[in-house]
């Protein structure tokens, strides 16, 4: 079950990478000040920015953001429809 769900997870993040790969390919295409560029290039970020902690012996470092847009979930949907057809459930 666990094997599953970490090749359901991994099939998600691909799916995001592919689509906001594409989602920046359709953003240069578009002509500047169009809506379908405002579209594309709109992004939301969320989490922690990284953040420093120096203890002068040892510093680490913390964050984790994610960036998404349109296409970016559109590429999860897509994958996530693709995994269950793969996995025929």
């Amino acid at each position: 079950m666990s094997k599953n769900i970490l090749f359901f997870v991994l099939v998600i993040i691909v799916g995001a990478l592919i689509g906001s790969f594409l989602g920046k390919f359709v953003e240069q295409v578009f002509p500047h000040a169009s809506m379908m560029r405002d579209l594309f290039a709109t992004e939301i970020n969320a989490g922690l920015s990284p953040t420093t902690l120096d203890l002068r012996v040892l510093e680490l470092t913390f964050g984790c953001l994610v960036k998404l847009n349109i296409t970016a979930v559109l590429g999860m949907i897509v994958a996530g429809y693709l995994f269950r057809m793969v996995m025929g459930k």
